[in-house]
């Protein structure tokens, strides 16, 4: 059953690692772009969020949205990790965690500040490559055993 576990967790981190790839080049493509609208700070309402990242464009609802599933997809890679009962895998699925919640925070953060507030900007970027490099680790410690004696 651990086997069946770990392999399980080591397909989602794989998952985990491809969309963060894919969100690094949308979120590069709106970071770029010249048609983010100058908009002034709002409160958080989700139907607000909706909105303005309608207005930004296509590229910019669709890193939106991919956040999204990254963070709910972290939370499984979480729960995965932390029942691994391999403490190192433990702590780099906690740590990766940690990190993709703060990238979406700072997503989240940058875009009520009307799209003005690059610290917050600069937290999202941080926090997703902590977030690969926390991921990419916890890969790396999910590999297979293979046995080099015998054969």
């Amino acid at each position: 059953m651990q086997s069946i576990q770990l392999k399980s967790l080591r397909v989602i981190v794989i998952i985990t690692l491809i969309m963060l790839t894919i969100q690094y080049e949308l979120g590069m493509v709106v970071n770029f772009s010249p048609n983010l609208p100058k908009l002034p700070a709002f409160a958080f309402s989700l139907v607000e969020i909706s909105e303005v990242l309608h207005q930004a464009g296509k590229v910019a609802l669709a890193h939106a949205v991919l956040g999204s599933l990254l963070t709910l997809l972290s939370i499984l890679t979480l729960v995965l990790s932390r029942g691994s009962k391999i403490w190192s895998v433990q702590i780099f699925g906690t740590l990766g965690f940690l990190s993709l919640v703060l990238a979406a925070t700072g997503g989240i953060l940058f875009t009520l500040s009307g799209f003005e507030n690059d610290d917050y900007s600069l937290a999202m970027a941080s926090n997703f490559i902590l977030a690969f490099i926390f991921y990419f680790l916890e890969l790396y410690l999910l590999k297979p055993n293979t046995n080099t004696q015998g054969n």
